[in-house]
């Protein structure tokens, strides 16, 4: 919305199918993460913490199910040019037979596999990891990577980069009902496993979204004078406060709940709140980049 007044395009249509799609796709990196969370560290949580994954899981897949369905309209009208243009049903076929539609059966199949993840056996974490890779391929298959010179290490680095940012993501929400626990001490044994994986999570999703960008980008410079780049910086400095709070989750707050402070883990809970922020926000970032016309957008 906000690269569309600045291209000086300014169609309202397109403005609200960026913010659609950023629904879209932090419902469907939610849904992955939470799954993997469970994947990894059931066997670290309570009854009570395990439930509130499975329901976060749950609804995660619910939304991304309802948004990503509301963007069938929206790519109606892309292709016609006028708002009108949704309820052009002939063309619901063809769209069905694009990338567009490559993606969206991909990541229906991937959301079907993640709902595997509330079954505590082994085949059903192998059955949900195989879905939550589908989920985070889906987005690339319909991205900037189509068609594009380097489309197969883009996809490669889409597909890296979205399951690091799924896990990142999605787990924050049952985190922080480890945060509740009433034994902060115990707490902090999830808290300091589940900050293990962030941090590698983390870094590949920073090594890969900035080597992305400066594949897309065409060139350094690029970042600096055009609207693309300047959402991309944008976007990094996002990514750049959710790993100071990644960081604050370990060495600090799971560092006090071992210490047995109570009023720790009360603190990680805010953390987690404001990483889920500046992730929300970093979708937003990254919707407008996936429906900013590249070419356009580099001769600005």
């Amino acid at each position: 919305m906000i690269l569309e007044v600045w291209q000086g395009a300014g169609d309202p249509v397109r403005g609200a199918a960026v913010l659609v799609r950023a629904l879209a796709t932090a419902s469907a990196l939610g849904a992955a993460g939470a799954a993997l969370f469970l994947v990894f560290l059931s066997e670290r949580l309570t009854l009570d913490e395990a439930r509130a994954a499975r329901r976060w899981l749950t609804l995660f897949v619910v939304l991304a199910l309802v948004a990503n369905a509301a963007l069938w309209p929206f790519r109606a009208a892309a292709l016609t040019g006028i708002g009108e243009g949704m309820g052009r049903w002939q063309l619901y076929p063809e769209i069905a037979r694009s990338p567009f539609g490559d993606a969206a059966f991909t990541l229906l199949a991937g959301l079907a596999l993640l709902l595997f993840a509330r079954v505590r056996t082994a085949w059903g974490a192998g059955l949900a990891t195989a879905g939550a890779l589908l989920v985070c391929l889906a987005p690339v298959l319909a991205g900037h990577a189509v068609g594009h010179a380097r489309r197969q290490e883009l996809i490669a680095l889409g597909l890296v980069h979205g399951a690091a940012a799924a896990f990142w993501f999605g787990s924050l929400f049952p985190l922080r009902s480890v945060a509740r626990r009433r034994d902060p001490r115990s707490a902090s044994e999830t808290v300091l496993a589940w900050s293990r994986f962030a941090m590698v999570f983390a870094g590949l999703a920073v090594a890969t979204g900035a080597t992305m960008a400066l594949v897309l980008a065409a060139s350094p410079m690029a970042l600096v004078r055009t609207g693309y780049g300047w959402v991309v910086l944008a976007k990094t400095a996002l990514v750049g406060a959710m790993v100071l709070g990644a960081l604050a989750c370990r060495f600090k707050h799971a560092r006090l709940m071992q210490r047995g402070d109570v009023l720790a883990g009360e603190a990680l809970r805010t953390s987690c709140g404001r990483q889920i922020l500046f992730a929300l926000l970093v979708f937003y970032a990254t919707a407008e980049l996936t429906t900013a016309d590249l070419p356009a957008v580099a001769g600005r």
